[in-house]
């Protein structure tokens, strides 16, 4: 199925204002969205022993909810979530929980930076989304400053030396599902607003997690061979009053971070954006050192500062593209 030559049906009611590409803006908005998200894995990573993924995930939708449905009341009203391509929403939503489940599955089994490097193989699925199903123009300097970032990450991956074992197909698998909700997300965005985005995928969530708690949250399925499926499948509690609150604080997370990342997609090309999110790396490794002691070797350092340099090279290249020069003769030329 080709998402750009669907044919876009909709009332004029439910349309936001016409919007403009703003690739700079896009970014500091998915950067800032990575970086507070970075906050979150490391809750989840210490709490996930405790509490089982889709109760963490039902909780935290329950607060965010509250939040993002304050950005829909102020940015047009709850008419907004009239939306006109309801089955691309809920599709965008169970990609994203598959996706959020699978990378938080893989949190609780290995170190913090390693699953996050082998998750940012999305932005370069993101990328090649983008070209064959949005018809995006990738030029060859953005396609080789990817290369470069996904150069990066292989380096960290170190292939051979047992850290693709059988755990690393999950952020693997949270990558692919990522990539596509987020080329979705272009799809739609036009005739959305940010707010409605990110309250349908976290109802989504909030509804699909309940009815897997309700179907499986007495631990019965509950395997303690691999931490992992004890975090899926393990059986719901009440948490404590200290767990309950960092759970809250994930929830606020998830509002702030679902809206800048929605937004981010919703005004600028998923191939422009997409490897800024490759800021989540060095976030990664500093939390990594700073509460779990896990340091990072040479080649891990190495590979993070080729991520960096892709994103900086992509983010100048577009800055120099948009602006405006003007010669001695009043003739204004774009780059």
């Amino acid at each position: 199925m080709s998402f750009a030559n669907q044919r876009v049906s909709t009332a004029p009611q439910f349309l936001p204002a016409a919007i403009k590409d703003s690739p700079v803006q896009g970014i500091i908005l998915v950067a800032s969205g990575i970086g507070i998200f970075s906050l979150q894995d490391v809750i989840i990573r210490w709490i996930g022993g405790t509490y089982p993924a889709f109760e963490i995930v039902f909780l935290r939708g329950l607060v965010a909810l509250l939040p993002i449905g304050a950005m829909v009341y102020f940015s047009g009203g709850f008419s907004t979530l009239k939306v006109p391509h309801p089955r691309l929403n809920f599709l965008r939503g169970m990609l994203g929980l598959a996706s959020y489940t699978a990378y938080y599955m893989a949190l609780v089994a290995m170190p913090i930076a390693e699953a996050t490097a082998i998750f940012f193989v999305s932005p370069m699925i993101v990328t090649l989304l983008s070209a064959l199903f949005l018809k995006e123009k990738v030029g060859v300097r953005r396609w080789a400053a990817v290369l470069v970032g996904f150069t990066g990450v292989v380096i960290i991956m170190r292939p051979g030396t047992g850290l693709l074992d059988p755990v690393a197909v999950l952020p693997l698998l949270a990558a692919l599902t990522y990539a596509v909700s987020q080329i979705i997300t272009r799809r739609i965005g036009k005739s959305q607003t940010g707010p409605s985005l990110a309250f349908l995928a976290m109802t989504v969530f909030v509804l699909l997690s309940g009815f897997f708690g309700a179907l499986i949250g007495d631990g019965r399925f509950a395997d303690a061979s691999h931490p992992s499926i004890v975090f899926l499948l393990s059986a719901w509690s009440v948490p404590g009053i200290f767990d309950l609150f960092l759970i809250v604080v994930c929830g606020l997370i998830a509002a702030v971070g679902f809206y800048c990342l929605a937004q981010a997609y919703r005004i600028a090309p998923a191939s422009v954006v997409a490897p800024f999110e490759f800021v989540a790396m060095p976030l990664a490794m500093f939390w990594g050192v700073l509460i779990w002691a896990e340091h990072p070797s040479s080649t891990t350092i190495a590979g993070v500062l080729l991520i960096v340099g892709s994103g900086i090279y992509v983010l100048n290249r577009e800055a120099v593209r948009k602006r405006p020069l003007t010669t001695g003769r009043g003739i204004r030329l774009r780059l």
